[in-house]
């Protein structure tokens, strides 16, 4: 009974919630929000990404040596762990803006998913290359040095 006067009071109240989206909500001065990269400033260390705890930050590489910055919103858990890493000031950092929600047409887990085990093949063909330009090398000193 004391249940049914309570949520029969409840009816004559004002909402607690705020009718979002028309009210913004309240966004604290600590909040943690979307991370930013700054291209300039990165020293591509790869730091960030291997203290990301879920893998929301990898780095793609091509064949001439350029890595590529990629981030995932809807992976990211926002702890700042990336931020803390990095040796270079400024190169990625947290904003005080609120992620925007995932639409089904962005495909974002799949399509992530993709994009992370495509830049681990990037980097791991990139090395491979390298290690077999490194023996061509190697190979053309070795004869080079026999013919003398």
């Amino acid at each position: 009974m004391k249940t049914f006067f309570k949520a029969l009071g409840n009816l004559f109240r004002k909402p607690v919630t705020i009718k979002y989206p028309f009210e913004q909500t309240y966004i604290p001065d600590d909040y943690r929000g979307m991370i930013g990269f700054d291209e300039n400033l990165c020293i591509w260390c790869r730091r960030c990404e291997m203290v990301c705890p879920p893998g929301a930050i990898v780095f793609s590489q091509d064949m001439d040596g350029k890595q590529t910055y990629h981030f995932n919103r809807a992976v990211c858990i926002y702890c700042s762990e990336c931020v803390r890493a990095c040796p270079k000031e400024g190169a990625i950092f947290q904003t005080a803006e609120p992620a925007k929600c995932a639409l089904k047409e962005e495909n974002i887990n799949n399509g992530w998913n993709a994009l992370f085990d495509e830049a681990l093949k990037s980097r791991a063909d990139y090395a491979a290359e390298k290690k077999r330009l490194a023996a061509e090398k190697a190979a053309v000193l070795k004869t080079d040095d026999e013919k003398k």
